[in-house]
């Protein structure tokens, strides 16, 4: 026991102790889980351990669903100061908290939110008019052969998205550096004559009525400004598990191939600031070359999502996930977005 606590405190020795405000908010946070914690019948050493949740996808705005895309899902991390032994520990948390965030993660976010606040913004696109983005990604692409075997395949996807702000406008994508992602893959793929991994899935360009794509909402202005307050209206409007990690999915996914106002993208980097487990990287390099700020959610020791900020325009560079391993699955880098006036040729989604 007391070579386990000797670990405990060295890990991250160096870090400076939190504040006593951050000591007094996390030690009633955990007081708070604790008494709202319902009785278990399941021991610790019989408990069924989390499994992780499907990688995020690009989703068309068909039959209600977004185009927009979801991060992996992260189990939630709560920072607990315990002044008792002068340590910090990891927790689970079940909803939004205004736990004092590390300072410089904290300091860094609210430079980007001042930099996206001193912006201004021309609305939504108007009539006849659309937000174009244009991004390249690596994801994996998965097909059911005519033997009934599945074909697993990484691709590097070129993507350009058209969005009216009735939902109407148009896709474009095409595959390339197509690559096999196991032995076993390549083998299920060439019995059923798929020789060539970037044709698979290859794309084209579609065109969608109003509805059939979307922004993450259609009413910018119902959004607060107040960051533990819009954590929660993120939760109700993006779906999905109630968890720290979630919460970081949801701030990737109100800033990618949307017309964020300059207001609501500054309350969402505030608003990231005060998700446990988010930690600032510093500078890094997205997969375009381009030098930003990167800023990632960790799960425990685990860093499972990372996004990639310009320092001068708060803009969203790209994002990247990663697997508990460490190993990265997929990335994206944003390259374009702006107003246009004009869709590509194409035919009608059906």
């Amino acid at each position: 026991m007391i070579e386990e606590l000797e670990r405990v405190r060295a890990f991250r020795a160096d870090e400076p102790p939190p504040s006593e405000a951050a000591t007094a908010s996390a030690q009633a946070a955990l007081s708070q889980l604790i008494r709202d914690e319902p009785p278990q019948n399941t021991s610790p050493a019989t408990a069924a351990p989390a499994t992780a949740a499907p990688l995020r996808q690009r989703l068309l705005g068909r039959g209600g669903d977004r185009q927009r895309r979801r991060a992996r899902r992260a189990r939630a991390v709560i920072v607990v100061a315990l002044t008792c032994i002068g340590i910090v520990i990891a927790g689970a948390l079940g909803s939004p908290t205004a736990t004092t965030p590390p300072s410089a993660t904290a300091a860094a976010l609210e430079q980007l939110a001042r930099v996206a606040a001193s912006q201004a913004w021309t609305g939504t696109p108007g009539p006849g008019s659309y937000l174009f983005t244009a991004s390249v990604s690596l994801v994996e692409s998965d097909t059911l052969g005519p033997g009934s075997r599945e074909c697993a395949v990484m691709l590097r996807q070129h993507r350009e998205i058209w969005i009216a702000t009735n939902g109407a406008g148009a896709l474009r994508e095409s595959n390339s550096d197509g690559q096999f992602t196991s032995a076993g893959d390549r083998t299920a793929c060439l019995l059923d004559h798929m020789t060539n991994p970037a044709s698979q899935d290859s794309g084209g360009t579609s065109r969608f009525g109003p509805g059939g794509l979307s922004f993450p909402t259609r009413n910018w202005h119902a959004l607060s400004t107040r960051p533990a307050k819009l954590l929660v209206q993120l939760r109700k409007l993006d779906g999905g598990p109630r968890n720290a990690g979630e919460d970081f999915v949801h701030i990737g996914d109100f800033l990618r191939e949307s017309d964020t106002p300059p207001a609501i993208r500054a309350a969402l980097y505030r608003a990231a600031a005060l998700i446990p487990g988010v930690r600032l990287l510093g500078a890094v390099r997205d997969h375009a070359g381009r030098v930003g700020l990167g800023v990632a959610f960790f799960d425990h020791r685990h860093r499972t999502g990372e996004l990639i900020f310009s320092r001068h325009t708060a803009a969203l560079l790209g994002e990247d996930d990663f697997a508990r391993s460490g190993k990265l699955i997929t990335w994206t880098v944003y390259l374009q977005s702006k107003i246009v006036h004009t869709l590509p040729a194409a035919p009608l989604a059906g």
